[in-house]
């Protein structure tokens, strides 16, 4: 008997099977032919294991895929931004510039300061929970990316007050110093 590659058949499917399984089962499903809504189904359904597992840059990856195959451009952008978020989550800043990148290129102009605004904000909340968890390293690289996007001077100001304290926080007294300098 063939195997059911639609949306349904692939939802009743996984509809018995625990998480990694189901994982593993929409993986394989990829690399099949399928249709475009059960292609989608897999990508968005996969995204949120992997979410829910913690596993945020295999996630942002996923949205990335659903976000490419899209067909239209508010929901394009919507894919880009989510997949930016979850890479952030997962530390992977450079994957996360590519998904703000194509989210920028997708936009009207009247979106993108939009989209700009939810990004540096993506950034502080991450900064922040990493410095409520006591990992000042990861909150230090979320910040020092912070400053490298389009603020306002209260922002810049409250990012490099941060970063003097990680930096002195952590040792690293080269930096300290000329952050120190850079404030002055």
């Amino acid at each position: 008997m063939k195997e059911d590659l639609t949306k349904r058949g692939i939802e009743e499917k996984i509809s018995t099977m625990g998480d990694y399984v189901k994982i593993s089962y929409l993986s394989l499903c990829l690399k099949k032919t399928l249709d475009f809504d059960a292609r989608k189904f897999t990508l968005l359904t996969l995204a949120k294991l992997y979410e829910e597992r913690k596993m945020f840059n295999e996630a942002g990856k996923m949205m990335s895929f659903a976000a490419d195959i899209n067909t239209t451009f508010n929901g394009k952008i919507n894919d880009f931004i989510r997949s930016t978020e979850l890479f952030i989550k997962g530390g992977s800043y450079d994957d996360a510039d590519m998904s703000f990148k194509k989210a920028l290129i997708t936009a009207n102009t009247s979106q993108k300061n939009e989209i700009k605004n939810r990004v540096k904000e993506m950034y502080k909340v991450q900064a922040k929970e990493h410095l409520s968890n006591d990992k000042r390293k990861n909150a230090l690289e979320a910040y020092e990316k912070l400053l490298t996007l389009e603020l306002n001077s209260i922002e810049k100001e409250e990012v490099k007050s941060k970063l003097l304290n990680l930096y002195e926080s952590l040792g690293k007294v080269r930096e300290f110093y000329n952050m120190k300098k850079s404030i002055m």
